[in-house]
């Protein structure tokens, strides 16, 4: 009686693995973000003064000479989630590369102790900014989330990514805003 029970469940465990891997087949592969035909790309961007969730204060026009990449996010934002490991990933290789290139979070629509939250759950270690009044997201025209703005070392909007940017496409933003501004 054992042995047809035994078959039976190995059976079942190996359909539902074929089910398992049929379904993350069937998955689309990751696109990354879209580039969009902002109105501010090849402009000043806005300059940006806010308070970090640590408490510091943080200066776009201050940034000038570098890249700054301005990730907006909200802990309530599935696709943030989703992107959150792609910009762990570039803040890290930006790190370890010494590029001169910045990586601030932007808080969009959410309390600063949501996005804490949301920071410390994904290991976010770059600069958070809060955005109480929606300033910040108003001036760069973010409506829907996730989107990056990228700011060349000039101060000039390079591009703006809307949706989920993977590691690559945020590696080539940098780069492509480095060269753009010499």
């Amino acid at each position: 009686m054992r042995a047809p029970r035994v078959r039976l469940t190995a059976l079942v465990a190996c359909a539902l693995l074929a089910g398992v891997l049929a379904f993350l087949a069937s998955r689309p592969v990751e696109q990354g973000a879209t580039p969009v035909d902002s109105r501010l790309i090849g402009t000043v961007a806005p300059d940006v003064v806010a308070r970090t969730l640590a408490g510091d204060h943080v200066s776009l026009s201050a940034l000038r000479g570098r890249v700054v990449v301005l990730s907006f996010f909200a802990s309530w934002c599935a696709p943030c989630r989703a992107e959150a490991p792609n910009l762990v990933a570039f803040a890290w290789h930006q790190h370890v590369t010494r590029s001169t290139a910045v990586l601030l979070g932007v808080v969009f629509s959410d309390s600063p102790v949501a996005a804490s939250s949301f920071a410390h759950s994904y290991g976010l270690t770059y600069p958070i900014l809060e955005d109480p009044g929606g300033t910040i997201a108003n001036d760069f025209g973010v409506a829907a989330l996730p989107v990056t703005v990228v700011v060349d070392a000039r101060g000039r909007v390079d591009e703006v990514l809307q949706g989920t940017a993977t590691t690559a496409q945020l590696d080539t933003a940098a780069s492509q805003a480095t060269r753009s501004a010499t």
